[in-house]
């Protein structure tokens, strides 16, 4: 699993996202009773991965009239235009055999200067919050979340499992519930401190991560960021993919919300 620092910006209101998670550390030796567990946690999740995905497509449409609910209660008239300006754009994405996602899309013409600049927001905007979300997203769906068994950690016992590990120079803690879902997960960098807090279905192929809550603060108490996510899946050759994203949160006290429909989805296997 790879360290990533996700979303900071979104569509027009969309102003930050979140940033995570975590990678393999050290190797060293495992003891078999820890080793187990870890075996035991990592088969309890669904692994695109293990279904042996290697990629997908889906074309994307916000839901603009959502996103700028709040602007149109000062200006309906000028909103309604720019909402039928924006129904114009068409978004895709590709997501890797890794989870790795790549966001296409066409351009309108702008009629000034200001509305061209605006458009160069929405594109960064969507690009930079759908990288961020499958960065995310991948660390639990791909895979499962937790390091592969030959990084070197400590598990702790009780009413719950407390694992912890070096990842480079961050500190990572994830808490799981008896079942092994994962409850609580905490990086510990120089420059931020990240919490995610994952909610799951459960599928006859393992726990499926439908929903999260996060918050992020960067060094010195800057860029806080609090986001709350939830996902519906599709079926598309016999994968989970999405077909829903509702993201609202806030990002250094400016509220934002979103949420984006995935269709026309191709998926191919390896």
């Amino acid at each position: 699993m790879t360290a990533t620092s996700l979303v900071r910006r979104g569509m027009f209101v969309l102003a930050g996202c979140v940033a995570m998670l975590m990678a393999p550390g050290a190797y060293g030796f495992q003891q078999p009773g820890k080793l187990e567990v870890l075996k035991k946690a990592r088969a309890s999740y669904y692994s695109l991965k293990s279904e042996g995905m290697a990629g997908f497509e889906c074309d994307m449409t916000p839901n603009w009239a959502s996103l700028l609910e709040d602007q149109r209660k000062a200006n309906p008239e000028g909103i309604d235009a720019a909402i039928a300006r924006l129904k114009q754009l068409h978004f895709s994405v590709a997501v890797g055999a890794d989870g790795a996602a790549k966001v296409s899309h066409n351009e309108i013409a702008a009629d000034n200067e200001k509305m061209a600049e605006g458009l160069k927001q929405v594109y960064s905007g969507m690009e930079q919050m759908t990288t961020g979300f499958f960065q995310t997203w991948s660390v639990f769906v791909v895979n499962p979340p937790l390091p592969d068994l030959t990084t070197e950690f400590n598990l702790e016992t009780g009413a719950q499992y407390g694992l912890s590990y070096k990842d480079g120079a961050s500190d990572v803690v994830t808490v799981m519930g008896r079942d092994f879902a994962v409850q609580s997960l905490t990086v510990t960098a120089t420059d931020f401190v990240s919490i995610l807090n994952p909610r799951f279905a459960k599928t006859p192929k393992g726990f499926l991560m439908n929903a999260y809550d996060a918050d992020y603060q960067g060094a010195g108490g800057k860029d806080k960021t609090e986001l709350h996510v939830a996902i519906d899946y599709q079926t598309v050759q016999g994968l989970q993919v999405p077909q829903k994203l509702g993201l609202k949160g806030s990002y250094n006290g400016s509220p934002f919300q979103v949420e984006v429909a995935f269709s026309g989805c191709t998926a191919t296997k390896q």
